[in-house]
């Protein structure tokens, strides 16, 4: 498990700086990539795009559609905790680019598209560290809790029942990307 692997302080504040590092790296090389996309489309399409595929992710995340979601499912490899703090480090960045490990949800997939599709340079970097950040409070929340197996039960059974909760809060953020 992630948290056994990164539980002490420096191997934590590496994997939360590596978190950091590979995100900000990803979405900067999104949005080039976007820039480059995006260039012979007009905006409307852009965000008819964005917005349907924002859609079809929805309603995977809750069910409706079944399809399985892009992701590297990998587990936590060895040499994290052979390597003080740049095993972490490491590891860390690879989490932080979205491309490592299981994604237990599709919203990560709608925040990509908008900024390929959508994003100016300080949103996807924005966007980038709210991926950073959301990664970080799982870890963070494993570290400072008492019971590690009670947290990590915690997890399992609760994050089905909070995915409607993420969804509707995700749709004003989503709308607000598509019509900014």
């Amino acid at each position: 498990m992630l948290s056994s692997s990164v539980r002490r302080g420096s191997d934590v504040s590496g994997f939360v700086f590596g978190l950091f590092v590979g995100a900000m790296a990803t979405a900067f090389a999104f949005v080039v990539v976007g820039s480059l996309v995006r260039a012979p489309f007009p905006l409307l399409v852009l965000q008819i795009l964005v917005a349907l595929a924002a859609v079809v992710l929805l309603l995977q995340e809750l069910g409706v559609l079944k399809f399985p979601i892009l992701q590297n499912a990998r587990l936590v490899p060895q040499f994290v905790t052979g390597i003080p703090f740049w095993g972490s480090v490491q590891f860390g960045m690879e989490m932080g680019t979205g491309m490592r490990t299981y994604s237990p949800t599709a919203l990560p997939h709608i925040m990509a598209i908008s900024i390929v599709f959508l994003a100016s340079w300080p949103e996807a970097l924005l966007a980038g560290a709210g991926f950073a950040l959301g990664r970080a409070v799982m870890l963070l929340t494993f570290v400072a809790a008492r019971s590690k197996m009670a947290a990590d039960t915690a997890f399992y059974f609760e994050l089905p029942r909070l995915r409607p909760l993420f969804v509707i809060l995700a749709i004003p953020m989503i709308v607000l990307l598509v019509i900014a």
